[in-house]
């Protein structure tokens, strides 16, 4: 019998994971987060009183022991604070990814190793096996692209369980074992940012305080021809259509963001499509190569992974050519390489945009 510490968000899927867990009969330690400070905030997985008390409620169920892990000063310094100045620093941040890097499976592995636990689970839709990481069974609720800075070290350590259910079959099993959260509805992806207004969060943090991306300037086309205004480059990311306000005869998109200048530069939808860029502080899932190598690359969390060339640098960035120019890579965010099904690694984008 494996002792598992389960990550317990309230929400069905790491309900049904830790189920699961139970049913296999490993011993099973539930574990939420409290990652923000004020109680009354949280918007699904960042331990608010109400989903604290739904992941107690189905550890009661389970027969398990549940506990609260406050994680909010490490969730501010890893998460929050480099959300903020990602976008003050005109590049769009993935925060998720940085969650699971410093905290899911940062701090819990070694709250995990502290408490006896042999490995981490928690309810991502991904797969663990013979030490890779791979794509979810349900590839429309795949969340890899998020997971891509797991490691060889992590990686034997961690457990999937539903990885290879579709989110019906997840459902399906927590109405089967009657928990309360069967059809509790999906959390929103920045959980920590109210109403989803990125723009009211970040203008409302101290260090944003005369930010000069929070300062109206000029909206240029790619000819350099004045077009408008904007409102601060931190409302904009690359490939944004909407929120513009601009009158043309063709619909326009933003190209690039340039902080100098406090200028956002827009065109024509085939300007924002680019051939490469290069991504760094990149990670692999397991040997890093040392050659060009093929792969496919996903760029966002619902772009289709896009054959690509790979090539490493000598300071551990990586450049990627595309076989074919690809819409909008934004600096700041995540670029994930993979092999098939299998996640090779990844890494932050510094210079996409058009080319």
């Amino acid at each position: 019998m494996t002792r598992v510490l389960a990550a317990m968000s309230g929400g069905v899927d790491s309900s049904v994971a830790a189920a699961l867990l139970v049913a296999r009969g490993h011993e099973v330690v539930g574990v939420t987060m409290k990652l923000l400070p004020r109680a009354e905030t949280g918007f699904g997985c960042c331990g608010s009183p109400a989903d604290v008390e739904d992941a107690k409620r189905v550890c009661d169920r389970l027969g398990i022991s549940h506990y609260t892990a406050d994680m909010s000063e490490l969730f501010e310094s890893k998460v929050i604070r480099p959300f903020v100045e990602a976008w003050l620093s005109a590049r769009t941040p993935n925060p998720c990814v940085e969650c699971n890097r410093s905290i899911k499976f940062g701090r819990l592995l070694g709250l995990a190793e502290a408490w006896g636990c042999d490995t981490v689970a928690t309810g991502h839709y991904a797969r663990v096996e013979d030490g890779r990481l791979l794509k979810a069974a349900d590839r429309d609720k795949d969340q890899t692209y998020f997971l891509y800075s797991l490691t060889a070290r992590e990686l034997p350590r961690v457990d999937f369980p539903i990885g290879a259910l579709s989110k019906f079959e997840v459902r399906e099993k927590a109405r089967a074992l009657g928990l309360r959260v069967a059809d509790k509805a999906e959390s929103q992806e920045t959980c920590f940012v109210p109403a989803r207004d990125v723009r009211g969060f970040v203008a409302s943090r101290p260090e944003s305080a005369g930010a000069a991306a929070l300062r109206p300037g000029e909206i240029r086309d790619t000819s350099g021809r004045v077009r408008g205004r904007h409102s601060g480059l931190a409302s904009y990311t690359v490939g944004q259509r909407k929120g513009l306000r601009l009158s043309s005869s063709e619909p326009l998109y933003v190209v690039r963001l340039e902080a100098g200048e406090n200028a956002l530069v827009v065109g024509a939808q085939d300007e924002i499509f680019s051939a490469g860029f290069v991504a760094d502080a990149v990670t692999w899932t397991g040997v890093a190569p040392e050659a060009t190598r093929r792969a496919e690359v996903r760029v966002r969390h619902r772009h289709p992974p896009a054959p690509a060339e790979l090539i490493p640098r000598a300071d551990g960035a990586v450049s990627v050519f595309f076989d074919s120019p690809q819409r909008a890579p934004a600096p700041g965010q995540a670029a994930v390489f993979y092999d098939g099904d299998e996640v090779l690694g990844g890494g932050t984008i510094i210079n996409g945009g058009a080319s």
